[in-house]
């Protein structure tokens, strides 16, 4: 949800409405997805190259422990699936489709906000690690979570305006005015507590002499992720401001409704500014608005307290999963995609950073996910609501939002199921025996029983994950992104342990600490988004089918900043060797990591994997070249370096920049933005070199 303008409202130089409150020795009911967004960027943590999830891991036990420090009790809670009424899918689309954009954006070296696929994975690991109690919603949580603060009147930490809305007692600690790195010390009682600022309705509502019930009819008029009254949101409210106030239509449009005692009053006084023809539409709309911010009792409190399943869960199209499936969604362990699957038969697949030339990198785990869909809607379960299928087909489906090159598109994609799933069936998927469990995800990512047996334990989902990866990754990876992908899993390994241990990181310890803000590499980082795809979905079968293999710390398995250095360290020569101590331990499992992958897939296939090193031959040849006609490989090369070292000031940029605005709700047709050397079925080749360095340009201008 959230309210347009209202914090920026709130926060306003010329208002008064948050009061500083040194915060300690309380429950704390904490919007959990609000909090690793805001604190993944507000960390300035890496987004171009996938992520760096050991840096979020340490920053999140920091948080975690300055609130202990503070005898502050945590109650975390997290969004789940999509609202079963889909009154929130523009919305949803909306966004998606700007964090495609955004996701480009990073891609060519410009600003965006895209969160790493494996964020909320390695929060909710980390919280299970850390002991603090955590409930991942069944659908969206900002109500359940409103509903608890006012059942146990605690504040709620979060910076989503909707909880400026909700009538709290206890009140909001927005995150942005949260002092949790700077844990002071009360010199009187020598107790330490985190410097917070504090929001309640009550005193909001009482600087303009009105009714805190009106509070839910200026959200709706204002316009939030449910209701959307265009007509009425632009009416001339700055009229009714206060002089010299900050955001006048927000100041105006309150002022108006202080004049009324109740939300009837205010509802009727809009209607007669109405268009007769929409007089229904508009007073159905706020009526609706008004009933999602009434708070009742739900169910967090009793699943805190007890793992009390709410009976909602055994309704409708999540009664066919077993009572341990349903509780491992609660409890974050389970991905809310499965509530998805189940509920809408869509799922919306998160863009990542890559070659917007090529297909998605979410294409190469599709198979993952067939089997994920047929487990949950094939067989013989009674989901309390017809399953769609395919036209002229019997096979149910499931509704994919993914991209095609820059917009946001829609796949129907088929439920399969694997040989040994014939007659399994999802309520006893935990009652049958391991091996049949194991089958399962052995048959999806292509490896037998035996090959598995050569696999140390502890490694084997993301050994079995290389394995996918390196096997349907398009275009196939070279020897230096395998290289790349098992040293950050060697760093991932070793910069857990002690300080001698990682000493012992050497060459690898410099490229992480001497790491610059690199422009990704689009193959590397194309390469690496499919990984990172594939583990996510191969986590979620494995959880769905009991964990037939142990579940991987994924803040261990990737640091995007250092694999992609490690990458242009082998391109530009450094040798394999140069990066490890010669009999350290570090060696030792990086040939236990490597063994592995050489035993899943063959020496040969690691014979004839390219080196990755063409790329640098490649550069030799185009210095050589300089000056001549180039072949279109190599301008396209050039053209893409271009595209950095381009000077905002420039007069002519401006000028094509301005041309570009009148242009900015179309797309860029980006067939011809992005050059790789895997190109054969994804490039427009028509285009004349001349074409194709003027379309470069104008795609960045438009962004």
């Amino acid at each position: 949800m959230g309210v347009r303008g209202l914090k920026t409202y709130i926060e306003s130089s010329n208002r008064n409405d948050l009061r500083s409150w040194p915060f300690r020795d309380k429950q704390l009911i904490i919007d959990g997805c609000n909090l690793y967004y805001c604190l993944y960027f507000g960390c300035n943590l890496d987004q171009m190259h996938g992520g760096d999830y050991d840096a979020f891991e340490e920053m999140i036990t920091r948080f975690f422990e300055n609130l202990r420090a503070c005898d502050i009790e945590p109650y975390v809670v997290l969004d789940g699936g999509a609202d079963h009424t889909n009154k929130k899918l523009d919305t949803l689309m909306e966004r998606h489709q700007d964090k495609i954009n955004s996701a480009f954006a990073l891609s060519v070296g410009k600003k965006g906000k895209v969160l790493p696929i494996h964020i909320k994975d390695v929060f909710t690991q980390l919280l299970r690690k850390l002991r603090v109690p955590l409930v991942q919603c069944l659908e969206e949580a900002d109500w359940e979570i409103a509903a608890l603060a006012k059942e146990w009147n605690c504040p709620v930490l979060s910076d989503d305006s909707d909880f400026y809305i909700f009538n709290l007692e206890a009140g909001l600690l927005p995150i942005a005015h949260f002092q949790w790195e700077h844990v002071k010390v009360d010199r009187r009682t020598n107790k330490k507590f985190i410097q917070a600022k504090h929001f309640t309705v009550s005193k909001f509502c009482a600087s303009f002499n009105m009714n805190a019930d009106l509070l839910p009819v200026f959200a709706s008029i204002l316009g939030n992720d449910y209701v959307k009254l265009q007509n009425i949101k632009n009416l001339d409210w700055e009229k009714y401001a206060k002089p010299g106030m900050e955001n006048t239509h927000i100041d105006g449009l309150l002022n108006w409704l202080s004049q009324f005692p109740r939300p009837e009053a205010a509802v009727s006084a809009l209607l007669k500014l109405t268009d007769h023809k929409e007089k229904n539409l508009v007073q159905e709309a706020l009526h609706n608005g008004i009933q999602e911010y009434k708070l009742i009792s739900g169910y967090l409190a009793q699943f805190f307290r007890s793992k009390t399943i709410p009976r909602t869960a055994y309704t409708g199209p999540l009664q066919i999963l077993p009572e341990q499936t349903l509780r491992l969604l609660l409890d974050g362990e389970m991905s809310s995609l499965v509530i998805d699957t189940l509920v809408h038969q869509r799922v919306s697949l998160p863009p990542q950073v890559e070659d917007f030339q090529l297909p998605c990198s979410s294409e190469t785990s599709r198979p993952i996910r067939q089997v994920i869909y047929g487990l949950l809607l094939l067989g013989e379960q009674q989901t309390g609501k017809p399953i769609k299928t395919l036209p002229g087909a019997s096979k149910p489906y499931v509704k994919e939002y993914s991209r095609l090159q820059l917009n946001l598109n829609s796949q129907k994609v088929e439920a399969i199921k694997t040989k040994v799933m014939e007659g399994l069936q999802l309520e006893t998927v935990w009652e049958v025996p391991h091996d049949v469990q194991l089958q399962v995800l052995l048959d999806t990512l292509g490896v037998s029983s035996e090959m598995l047996r050569e696999i140390p334990h502890a490694l084997q989902l993301q050994m079995l994950v290389t394995r996918y990866w390196l096997v349907n990754a398009q275009p196939s990876p070279s020897k230096v992104h395998l290289w790349g992908l098992l040293l950050g899993m060697v760093y991932g390994k070793v910069s857990c342990t002690s300080q001698t241990q990682k000493d012992k990181l050497l060459r690898l310890k410099n490229l992480k600490n001497g790491q610059r803000r690199m422009h990704p590499d689009h193959e590397t980082a194309h390469l690496y988004s499919q990984w990172q795809s594939c583990l996510k979905w191969s986590l979620c079968l494995n959880c769905l089918l009991c964990s037939p293999v142990p579940e991987p710390e994924v803040a261990r398995l990737y640091r995007g900043t250092l694999v992609h250095q490690v990458v242009g360290e082998l391109r530009r020569g450094i040798s394999l060797d140069s990066l490890l101590v010669r009999g350290s331990s570090t060696e030792r499992f990086f040939k236990q990591l490597k063994d592995a992958v050489v035993s899943l897939v063959g020496e040969d296939l690691i014979k004839t994997m390219r080196t990755g090193l063409e790329r640098r031959d490649a550069e030799k040849t185009h210095r050589y070249y300089n000056g001549q006609n180039q072949p279109i490989d190599e301008l396209s090369s050039w053209i893409e370096n271009r595209m950095f070292e381009i000077d905002d000031d420039d007069d002519d940029l401006k000028e094509n920049r301005s041309k570009a605005k009148n242009h900015k709700t179309e797309l860029p047709d980006i067939s011809c933005t992005i050059r790789t050397r895997h190109k054969a079925k994804a490039r427009n080749g028509n285009h004349s070199s001349k074409k194709y360095e003027r379309v470069c340009f104008e795609t960045l201008m438009d962004l």
